[in-house]
């Protein structure tokens, strides 16, 4: 039986390390994310904090490690451990802050969303799978897109419907993935979000309100991974 090729032994050690950067780094962002969750609470005036939200479950930040682990592997797999790789490992884990985040308090800081845009950015205009035209483009697109249906909402007379942090992550995601893509970014967290209030409802009414920022962040992952061929999921 001959050898395993040390390019291969290579291989399988380079997923490995990406594996585990992504598992650890999950670890910390739900720890993270849960202690700058109270001092929004306080900061805003929310009601406080359950002990529930002070400390997430183990198995909460167990699957969050899984999950991370397993995207930044495929990542690996995709662009290696270059500077790519550790520009959109670092936008995963703000994605799941901001999720964890919107999930517990009903808000997507600022502070995360517009850092998230401009690092998508900047990696655009140092050069990768998207170009700075297109990532401009998708930032514009994604906050024109949902502050029009935000207005076209209140002139109907049904609320708000959204808040501006939306507006603001799906602008972050549009700079990370690109016009183009953009618009299954936006579809894939639309069905998400359906079929979890189905899944809580037993119906499609609108008899509750749910965060939005959570389905735009899974999806969004999905879509850094995939860039730039998030057409191809669909078509």
């Amino acid at each position: 039986m001959g050898s395993i090729p040390g390019n291969v032994w290579a291989g399988y050690g380079s997923g490995l390390a990406g594996a585990l950067a992504g598992a650890l780094s999950a670890w910390w962002s739900t720890g993270f994310a849960c202690g700058y969750g109270v001092r929004l609470a306080a900061r805003f005036g929310t009601d406080s904090p359950t002990p529930g939200f002070l400390r997430l479950p183990a198995c909460a930040r167990y699957g969050a490690a899984a999950v991370l682990a397993l995207l930044t592997s495929v990542l690996q797999s995709r662009v290696g451990l270059d500077a790519e790789f550790w520009a959109v490992g670092i936008a995963l884990n703000m994605l799941l802050i901001l999720a964890v985040i919107d999930v517990q308090l009903g808000l997507l800081p600022d502070a995360l969303t517009l850092p998230l845009l401009w690092l998508g950015l900047a990696v655009a205009w140092m050069g990768s799978a998207v170009s700075l035209h297109d990532s401009v483009a998708g930032a514009v697109a994604g906050y024109g897109f949902l502050w029009l249906l935000f207005r076209a909402f209140s002139w109907m007379g049904r609320g708000e419907g959204m808040g501006y942090g939306d507006f603001k992550l799906l602008a972050a995601l549009g700079a990370w993935v690109g016009v183009v893509s953009l618009p299954y970014v936006l579809l894939a967290a639309c069905i998400a979000g359906v079929s979890w209030a189905f899944c809580r409802q037993k119906s499609f009414g609108l008899a509750a309100s749910y965060p939005f920022g959570p389905f735009l962040a899974a999806s969004g992952a999905a879509a850094l991974i995939l860039r730039p061929d998030v057409h191809s999921c669909f078509w």
